[in-house]
């Protein structure tokens, strides 16, 4: 079995540190059409944006979505094998009310996903996903920023998903809005009507839409499974009481698939203003992960996962994939195993 070898983005993946710009450099061939932008890498912080905000050919995107909290007590959907109705949670009122200025909201929970696949936030076909695309002014020469107001997770998925395309430049804001507004960097408001009104967004040309292979169906999570893929290990990004099923879920089981690692993504990677740690304390992070073999990582809805793979690409791993259904899809199907559980009402 060869093993596949990837190159997010684009972007050389030797170094990290809280300031970003300038540790990165774009590689020179790609096609400067529209922009001679270059973005400095993966990761931009607030200065860099705020530098380059009107610059032609930016576009910056906000993919904050606001989940719906799970129970507070210990019974929930897991113990009773019945999952939460899925709901169809938003953040565009949150970006209406304070947005990064120019910025365009992108729905991961709507027109970004797939409604037919059966689990949220699932990646769309390249047609639907790139017709979206083209409505926000993304095109494949732009040069794409993400941001969220939450955890880092909505823009490294946006950025995961955005990769698995073939789109190349497109960069996470470290700190998201938070750390945009703590920098006094300005800030706009107002319907998204009001805004299509002053600066409509100009609809991209389209492109060939790559299939990368980053994210991967629940086969590929069996074959690993079932040892038939010894070139990749399986990783939980989920917190420690979500993989040993002691804590309320969302999903229709608790616990995790056979065989897993567990490597928190949301508690470990970011700092108390939520930008990425620099690099000696993400080393330190993800140093329980093997470091000669390929990744394939999954959370609850294939969101958290990414916020860990986008870590990992930052510190020059190649062989990294994502889990799209995760263990909402995975736990939907009782013919699937799923280990950890608690007893009901632990």
């Amino acid at each position: 079995m060869t093993t596949r070898r990837i190159r997010l983005n684009g972007f050389k993946t030797s170094a990290v540190a809280h300031t970003t710009a300038g540790l990165w450099r774009h590689p020179t061939s790609q096609s400067h059409r529209y922009t001679d932008l270059d973005l400095p890498g993966p990761l931009v912080d607030a200065a860099w944006l705020r530098e380059h905000l009107h610059r032609p050919g930016l576009v910056v995107l906000d993919a904050t979505v606001r989940q719906k909290p799970l129970p507070t007590d210990a019974a929930g959907p897991g113990d009773h094998g019945a999952a939460f109705p899925a709901p169809l949670p938003t953040g565009r009122d949150d970006w209406e009310r304070v947005r990064i200025p120019g910025s365009r909201y992108a729905d991961l929970a709507g027109v970004l996903a797939a409604p037919e696949a059966g689990f949220s936030y699932a990646m769309p076909d390249s047609e639907r996903f790139t017709a979206a695309l083209r409505e926000l002014g993304v095109g494949p020469d732009s040069r794409v920023v993400v941001y969220d107001d939450d955890s880092r997770m909505w823009s490294t998925r946006l950025w995961w998903v955005l990769g698995e395309i073939g789109l190349h430049t497109v960069a996470v804001l470290d700190g998201g809005l938070r750390e945009w507004l703590a920098q006094g960097g300005p800030v706009a408001s107002g319907p998204a009507a009001d805004l299509d009104a002053a600066d409509p967004a100009t609809p991209a040309a389209g492109w060939q839409a790559e299939q990368r292979g980053t994210l991967v169906d629940k086969s590929e999570v069996l074959d690993v499974m079932n040892g038939s893929r010894s070139d990749r290990v399986l990783v939980c990004a989920l917190g420690e009481d979500a993989f040993r099923g002691a804590a309320p879920t969302r999903y229709s089981r608790r616990g995790h698939i056979p065989g897993s690692l567990n490597l928190p993504a949301k508690d470990r990677l970011l700092d108390s203003r939520g930008r990425f740690l620099p690099r000696p304390a993400l080393e330190e992070a993800v140093s329980g992960l093997p470091a000669d073999t390929g990744t394939l990582l999954y959370c609850g809805g294939g969101i958290s996962a990414t916020l860990l793979g986008f870590v990992l690409v930052l510190l020059g791993r190649d062989d990294v994939t994502v889990y799209d259904g995760s263990i909402e899809e995975w736990s939907a199907d009782p013919s699937l195993p799923m280990t950890g559980t608690s007893p009901a009402g632990g």
